[in-house]
């Protein structure tokens, strides 16, 4: 059954490190298993994979040993489902803005007793071919998954004491742009008052006995790495 470094990270007290993909490319993910990476990151919010790709970029990663997470498009149940189906084993939750919606995350996101993700036979299950018990499989895939919250509007900070009372919800995470523009500040995630807000988030989190996704992975973006390498070299062979 898998096992989640981003869990062990968590577990132990230490840190894995993560490349983050918004377009399919199993070559390119394979490329980051060899190179050494931890986590590989689907951004299904902004990015443009579908379900078959999820499935695709998941089985490269694995083969190299990497936990395979996304950011989801959104937080409906059916969209939770699919995504474990296909075989990720952490989410992150966009736009999470109340402690109702983080229990709905929650619950869609583990089996029972604990949940009520429905239970299906899918890549994610290893099409029940792995010769493992049902209650097994279940039991497993609870301990294992982690489930990350992203704050990224002024009520989601005015309100994360309760989100953070949220049985399931693993880890918290900033989405800094979006929460900039809530605020009335759009384009300057910056901002002293933005800036604040999430250090405020920040403490509640640590005083809760919880965790960021910054506190457990560190990590980079393709989209916005790989650009900036062809400028410096382009700048270096033309000078």
């Amino acid at each position: 059954m898998r096992t989640s470094k981003i869990r062990a990270a968590i577990e132990n007290q230490s840190k894995v490190y993560g490349i983050t993909f918004t377009f399919p490319s199993p070559a390119l993910a394979e490329m980051a298993g060899y190179a050494g990476f931890d986590v590989l990151h689907l951004d299904m919010e902004h990015g443009v994979f579908d379900w078959n790709d999820v499935e695709d970029m998941c089985r490269a990663g694995e083969n190299h040993g990497m936990t395979c997470t996304a950011r989801i498009p959104n937080t409906e149940t059916d969209t939770i489902l699919r995504a474990f189906d296909r075989g990720l084993m952490g989410i992150l939750c966009p736009h999470v803005d109340n402690a109702d919606q983080a229990d709905r995350i929650a619950k869609a996101s583990r089996f029972g007793p604990v949940g009520e993700r429905s239970f299906g036979t899918s890549r994610g299950r290893e099409y029940g071919m792995a010769g493992h018990a049902s209650p097994d499989y279940m039991a497993s895939f609870n301990e294992q998954v982690t489930v990350a919250a992203q704050i990224e509007t002024a009520n989601a900070v005015n309100t994360i004491d309760e989100i953070l009372q949220v049985d399931g919800i693993d880890l918290i995470a900033f989405g800094s742009n979006d929460l900039a523009q809530s605020m009335g500040y759009p384009g300057y995630p910056n901002h002293p008052e933005v800036q604040a807000a999430e250090d405020s988030v920040r403490e509640a989190t640590h005083a809760a006995g919880k965790l960021l996704t910054e506190d457990v992975e560190s990590g980079i973006n393709m989209v916005q790495w790989l650009p900036a390498q062809w400028s410096a070299w382009l700048e270096s062979a033309r000078s």
